[in-house]
C-alpha cells in the first residue's frame, strides 16, 4: 500500500507540474513523461551516477532530471528539444546551482565537440522517435565523447532489436552496429501505466558499455557492408553483396562466408572478415588499375 501510495504521489507531482506550466506531450516528439517512482529510483540506482558527470535527453517535466540531481550526481546537463519546457528547466536550475544546467536544442544535430567534459554517462527516458538515431551517433562519435556508459529507456522492440542473437527474426544492422564495440544488457521492462500519458507498446531499460578492447576496423566501410547485406533480408548474401561492383564469390570465398546463407546467418566476426577483406580488394583494383 505504501509503494502504490508513493507511486500516486509522483504522478500527482507530474500532473501538477504539467498543470503549472501548461505543458502537453507532443506526440511528434514522442513524448511520455515518466512518473513511476519505482522505476525512476531502479533507473538511478542502476546508473550509479553519484560524483558523475551525466547528460540526460529529453527531461521533459524534470522528474527523472530531479532524482539524479538527488542522487549526488556531479554534474547533469540536460538537452531539450522542447522549449514549453525551459520554464521549468529554469526553476531546476536555480533551485539545484551549478551542477545543473540545460540546453534548448534538437540532440540529434547537436554537436558534442562543444562539451569540455569528458567520460559522461548518459541516463535517459529517451523519446521513442529518436531512440535509435540517437543511439547510433553516440556509437560513431565516442571517439568525440568518450561516454562511459548509456542507461537508457527505449521502446522494448527496440530494446529487442539491440539485443537480438544471431540466426532471429530481430537480428540485424542495429544489433550489429551496436554490439560491435560494446557491451548491452536489459535492465527492466516498463509497463505504459509507468508514463502519462500511456503509450500503446511496452518500454524496457538498457545499458550499453563501450567493452575494453575497440576493435579496429574502419567503420564507415563496416556499416556499408551491413548495410547492403541486409538490404534485402530474404535475400542471399552473395546477391546483396553484388551491389557493391565487386567480385562476390572471390570476398565471401576470403571471408569464409557461404555465399548460399542470408546476412541474419553471419555473426559479427564474419561481417568484420568481409568488411576488411573488401577493402583489400578494392585497394588491389585500384592499384592494378
Amino acid at each position: 500500500i505504501k509503494e502504490l501510495i508513493m507511486k500516486k504521489n509522483y504522478e500527482n507531482s507530474l500532473r501538477e507540474i504539467i498543470k503549472e506550466y501548461k505543458l502537453k506531450p507532443k506526440k511528434k516528439l514522442g513524448q511520455n513523461f515518466l512518473h513511476d517512482k519505482n522505476i525512476i529510483s531502479s533507473i538511478v540506482n542502476k546508473a550509479n551516477i553519484e560524483d558523475e558527470d551525466i547528460i540526460e535527453i529529453g527531461p521533459g517535466p524534470g522528474i527523472l532530471t530531479e532524482s539524479i540531481l538527488n542522487n549526488k550526481a556531479r554534474s547533469l546537463l540536460a538537452i531539450e528539444k522542447d522549449d514549453s519546457f525551459e520554464v521549468n528547466l529554469q526553476k531546476i536550475r536555480s533551485n539545484y546551482g551549478d551542477n545543473f544546467d540545460y540546453l534548448i536544442s534538437d540532440v540529434i544535430d547537436f554537436d558534442f565537440k562543444k562539451l569540455t567534459k569528458k567520460n559522461y554517462k548518459f541516463v535517459s527516458n529517451l523519446p521513442y522517435n529518436i531512440s535509435v538515431p540517437f543511439i547510433l551517433k553516440l556509437i560513431k562519435i565516442r571517439n568525440i565523447i568518450p561516454w562511459k556508459e548509456m542507461i537508457l529507456m527505449v521502446q522494448k522492440e527496440v530494446a529487442e532489436r539491440i539485443t537480438a542473437n544471431i540466426s532471429t527474426k530481430n537480428y540485424g544492422r542495429l544489433s550489429i552496429m551496436v554490439n560491435l564495440n560494446n557491451d548491452v544488457e536489459k535492465l527492466l521492462n516498463v509497463k505504459p501505466s509507468s508514463f502519462i500519458p500511456r503509450p500503446k507498446v511496452d518500454s524496457t531499460v538498457i545499458k550499453i558499455s563501450p567493452k575494453n578492447k575497440k576493435i579496429n576496423i574502419n567503420t564507415e566501410v563496416f556499416e556499408r557492408i551491413v548495410k547492403t547485406c541486409f538490404s534485402q533480408r530474404r535475400k542471399k548474401v552473395k546477391n546483396n553483396l553484388d551491389q557493391l561492383n565487386i567480385n562476390t564469390i572471390s570476398l565471401l570465398e576470403l571471408s569464409n562466408i557461404d555465399p548460399d546463407i542470408r546476412a541474419e546467418n553471419i555473426d559479427i566476426e564474419g561481417f568484420i572478415r568481409i568488411s576488411r577483406n573488401y577493402e583489400e580488394l578494392i585497394k588491389e583494383n585500384y592499384e592494378d588499375f
